[in-house]
C-alpha cells in the first residue's frame, strides 16, 4: 500500500473525532501558533495556502488574519468539517505533490504536521517553492524530530525501575503510537504507520537534511526550531508556563547538545 492511500484510509476514519482528539488543538497550543501566523503574516502578505489542511486547524487561526486563503488535502472527510462560513477560503481536495496554482500565487504557505506523512518531502519543497512569491515564507510545523525519536526508541523495550513514569508514558506515546490510534479511532495499525511514511520507515526528520535540501531547492533561508520536551505538558498544567518556558529556554541554550530532547520541529523557510 502506498502512503497517499494509507492517508485516506486514515483520515477518512478519523476525521470524525480529530478536532476533539488530537492535542494540537489544545488552547495552549492554538495561542503559540496563532503567534506564529501573526508573525509571518506581518512579514508576508494577505494570500495563504495551506496544505494538508485537515480539517482546518490552521485555516481556523488564520482567517482573520489573511485575507485569501486557500486549503489542499487527499482527504474529502476532512475537508468536509472545514467552516468556510467566514472569510475568503477555497478548499481543493488535491494531492500536495501537485498543487493546482500558478508561478508565484501566494504570500504564505503553511504544512502543518504534514510532511511525516509523505513519501518524498522534497517533492512538496519544490512545489511549494514554485507557488511562493519571491521573499513569500512557508511555515512547517509538528514534524517528529529524527533524532528525539531514534533516542527514545533505544528505550522502548525497557522497563526498569529506574526508568520514570513519565518517561515510560513518553515511550509509549511516542513508540506505540500504531496501538494508541487502534483504540481512539479504530484504524488499524499497519495502515497508520504507513501513512507516516517517513516517519516509520526514517525515524522522523532531520532538520540539517531538510534545511540543505530546502536551499538547493533555491530556498534563501531555512531556520529550524525544536520544541516540546517530554514532560513539558505536566510542568505547564502543574506548574506554570512561565516555568516550562525557563526549562525550554535553557534547553535551547545548551543546544546542539539538547536537540534529542525535544520531540518536534518547526521551520521557517524564506523563498
Amino acid at each position: 500500500m502506498k502512503p497517499i492511500d494509507a492517508n485516506k484510509i486514515v483520515y477518512a476514519k478519523a476525521a470524525e473525532k480529530y478536532n476533539e482528539l488530537e492535542p494540537h488543538f489544545y488552547p495552549e497550543n492554538q495561542l503559540k501558533v496563532k503567534n506564529i501566523l501573526k508573525n509571518i503574516r506581518s512579514k508576508s502578505g494577505s494570500k495563504l495556502l495551506d496544505v494538508g489542511c485537515g480539517t482546518g486547524f490552521i485555516i481556523n487561526l488564520a482567517k482573520d488574519l489573511f485575507d485569501e486563503i486557500h486549503g489542499v488535502d487527499i482527504s474529502v472527510e476532512m475537508l468536509n468539517r472545514i467552516d468556510t462560513s467566514s472569510g475568503d477560503i477555497t478548499l481543493h481536495n488535491v494531492e500536495v505533490e501537485n498543487l493546482p496554482f500558478e508561478k508565484d500565487s501566494f504570500d504564505a504557505i503553511s504544512a502543518y504536521a504534514v510532511l511525516h506523512h509523505l513519501e518524498n518531502y522534497e517533492v512538496v519543497l519544490n512545489e511549494v517553492f514554485r507557488v511562493l512569491k519571491p521573499k513569500g515564507i512557508f511555515y512547517i510545523d509538528l514534524e517528529p524530530n529524527k533524532h528525539f525519536f531514534k533516542l527514545i526508541d533505544s528505550y522502548k523495550d525497557q522497563s526498569g525501575e529506574n526508568i520514570s513514569d513519565l518517561v515510560k508514558n513518553e515511550i509509549k506515546s511516542s513508540c506505540y503510537s500504531d496501538k494508541k490510534v487502534e483504540e481512539e479511532y479504530g484504524i488499524d495499525g499497519e495502515i497508520f504507520n504507513v501513512s507516516e511514511y517517513t516517519k516509520t520507515e526514517f525515524g522522523g526528520i532531520d532538520a540539517e537534511e531538510l534545511a540543505n535540501i530546502s536551499k538547493k531547492i533555491g530556498f534563501s533561508k531555512c531556520k529550524a526550531t525544536y520544541h516540546w520536551y517530554p514532560g513539558q505538558g505536566k510542568v505547564i498544567h502543574q506548574q506554570s508556563e512561565a516555568d516550562a518556558k525557563v526549562i525550554e529556554d535553557y534547553l535551547h541554550e545548551i543546544s546542539p547538545l539538547s536537540t534529542a530532547l525535544f520531540k518536534y520541529l518547526r521551520f521557517i523557510i524564506e523563498k
